[in-house]
């Protein structure tokens, strides 16, 4: 009975992980290895389990606080306010006036500091320094780890530059906990299962993944017709890798 116990325990932080589900299954993970009564076999699956997200910051990841946060409205055309700094320097580029403004930044209260440490994120994205630009948006999660955009942007750049997928759930996770209705973050969602999906062949990814960019879908308002149209694009290459792989 004790053996049935712990196969159901290890298939339910298996599907808590395939469902995005990914801190509470490392949480259950944890809460199973402390558990003297587990088998070898099981105990060596959650191991790793724990291991493999532990290497990728499980262990060390911020948490948000009960205080409710004021979350980002994404613009018709997918920008959001805290990146007004960089859009004015991409026009004038102005390298004295933007160092100017983010320091400016720096010296402000909590959510100043973060736009700052957010802003040269994507500065540094857009300057192909990656390694940078991963410390710049841990940091400013670091200071406001209640702000859904700086979680999203961090899982968003780790997606499109190739970065670990394991990571990314995590991370874009807790932007959906923290701001669900915006469609943006379960679209992220979404790409993220993709990309495990083409990686790892693992089909069992793929609920999830679909659900993600539904959900994404009927959280778009009526203007939002980038996002949109970046669904229905995504949703045609996930028909022709099908086609391809199965």
């Amino acid at each position: 009975m004790v053996v049935k116990q712990m196969n159901e325990q290890v298939q339910q932080v298996n599907d808590l992980f395939l469902s995005g589900q990914v801190k509470e299954s490392y949480q259950l993970a944890k809460e199973i290895l402390g558990n003297e009564a587990i088998a070898e076999e099981a105990y060596q699956v959650i191991q790793q389990h724990v291991a493999m997200l532990e290497v990728n910051g499980y262990a060390n990841m911020p948490q948000p606080t009960d205080d409710k946060a004021k979350q980002s409205v994404e613009r018709i055309d997918g920008s959001y306010p805290e990146r007004d700094v960089l859009a004015a320097y991409i026009g004038s580029q102005d390298d004295e006036q933007f160092g100017k403004v983010v320091d400016e930044l720096l010296a402000g209260p909590i959510e100043a500091q973060a736009n700052a440490y957010y802003t040269m994120a994507e500065y540094y994205v857009l300057a192909k320094e990656q390694d940078k630009a991963s410390v710049q948006y841990a940091e400013a999660i670091k200071l406001q780890p209640n702000k859904a955009l700086y979680w999203g942007a961090f899982a968003q750049f780790l997606n499109r530059h190739e970065g670990s997928p394991y990571l990314a759930l995590r991370l874009i996770e807790e932007a959906i906990l923290l701001d669900g209705m915006n469609p943006r973050w379960h679209y992220i969602q979404g790409n993220i299962f993709f990309q495990l999906v083409a990686a790892t062949k693992n089909l069992s990814y793929l609920p999830a993944l679909e659900e993600a960019w539904e959900k994404a879908k009927k959280r778009c308002t009526a203007k939002q017709v980038t996002l949109k149209l970046d669904l229905e694009k995504s949703k045609d290459l996930l028909g022709q890798w099908k086609k391809q792989m199965l």
